[in-house]
């Protein structure tokens, strides 16, 4: 039995730090509080802290290009590495929160080590959804990949042949969704098991929406409408800035005012110039009011959750949406576009998950029926509220404690 787990994280360690590092980083922290708490392991957790004097701040992380990312990941895959190798692989296991800055999966592989990898994003997935459009699906361009590989790029290397080496050579893989699962079986001839957790979300109460509606000059009949993700084009905060004006230029207001909350912070390659695309866009709407917050943790973001009356979940592209169920959490109804997070979470009696072209009108209905949203609101909250983290981080633990060494 494994006595001890090695959880390697590129974007883990910055917890103090308030940083729009995604979802990934948010797991890795509930789990090592979790794990901490409940002691089921010896747990040691690898950070960018590993690479000494050279090691990015969080606020680095969010700043590199393409090209400087991929120089990071190539440099913490290394260290990481290194330092598992350390380790006695009979008694040890190795949990990566990550693929493309993963370990080198291979060569633990071949000392013997049992892998499980945490799939936040199948980011093959991901780029033939964003980057591809939807166009070809992952599967062929996973063909493609494999046929090309010798005149692949170092980025194209970093996604396509690190996450084939996660499916290779990991003793299972750790995914928030069966549609993720799904995907991934279509993608490779030789899948290691796969175990859909979904996270849920921990205990916590949303309060102080009428302190923070106050500050803000929001009247308090006024409709608020929340987002909440970080500002990078497949959260599609521009999709839904695009259906409000659409909203304003073809069908009548309601007679309360409509406010929309915008939470979140540019991150990563494209984040600052999407961030200005999105003011820009707000700029146009001529009578519902947008506000810009900003990354928001803790307390702060309960403050939001309380005073919002729909939350809106717009993303291109989701693997699962950890803010989403946070918002049913709140007891918040929902309008999602579609896509693997919306349809893995999302119920009828919770809110609506509609094509791009209809996200205005469900908006507009939904505010349009108090008693539907009451419904809906309490529907959500009792159900969120047996999604336990601390369910899915128990299994989590009891999965790696039973793994064993590979040969």
């Amino acid at each position: 039995m494994v006595r001890k787990v090695i959880y390697t994280a590129a974007h883990g360690g910055f917890g103090g730090q308030p940083l729009p590092l995604g979802g990934g980083a948010a797991i890795f922290e509930q789990l090592v509080e979790e794990w901490t708490r409940t002691c089921p392991f010896t747990l040691e957790t690898i950070t960018p802290a590993i690479l000494g004097a050279g090691a990015p701040a969080g606020r680095d992380l969010l700043g590199y290009s393409e090209s400087a990312y991929a120089a990071f990941c190539r440099e913490f895959e290394a260290a990481a590495t290194a330092r598992i190798l350390g380790e006695n692989p009979a008694d040890t296991v190795v949990l990566s929160n990550d693929v493309s800055e993963g370990p080198d999966f291979a060569r633990l592989r071949k000392f013997g080590f049992g892998i499980y990898t945490i799939y936040h994003v199948d980011v093959v997935d991901y780029v033939a959804s964003i980057y591809a459009r939807g166009w070809f699906r992952p599967e062929t361009l996973v063909r493609w990949y494999q046929r090309l590989e010798w005149a692949a790029p170092g980025i194209l290397q970093l996604i396509f042949r690190k996450q084939r080496d996660s499916v290779l050579h990991s003793q299972g893989l750790i995914v928030p969704s069966e549609r993720m699962r799904a995907t991934l079986e279509r993608c490779y001839s030789e899948v290691p098991p796969v175990h859909v957790l979904p996270w849920g979300t921990w205990a916590w109460e949303a309060a102080g929406g009428e302190q923070l509606r106050a500050g803000l000059g929001i009247p308090r009949e006024a409709f608020v409408l929340l987002t909440l993700s970080r500002l990078s084009p497949e959260k599609g905060q521009d999709l839904l800035l695009e259906a409000l004006l659409r909203w304003e230029r073809s069908a009548p207001l309601p007679d309360r005012p409509v406010w929309l909350l915008i939470c979140g912070g540019a991150a990563f390659m494209h984040g600052r110039a999407f961030e200005l695309k999105l003011r820009r866009l707000a700029s146009r709407l001529k009578r519902i009011q947008v506000h810009f917050a900003g990354h928001v943790t803790g307390a702060e973001k309960r403050k939001y959750f309380s005073a919002a009356d729909l939350y809106v979940f717009p993303s291109r592209h989701e693997s699962y949406g950890l803010t989403l169920v946070e918002a049913l959490h709140a007891g918040l109804p929902a309008v999602c576009l579609d896509h693997h997070g919306a349809r893995e979470v999302m119920r009828d009696d919770f809110g609506c998950v509609v094509p791009q072209t209809h996200l205005g009108a469900a908006i507009r209905d939904l505010l349009g029926d108090p008693a539907a949203r009451q419904r809906m609101s309490d529907n959500a909250r009792s159900w969120a509220r047996t999604q336990r983290f601390s369910d899915r981080a128990a299994q989590l633990a009891v999965l790696l404690k039973n793994s064993s060494a590979r040969v």
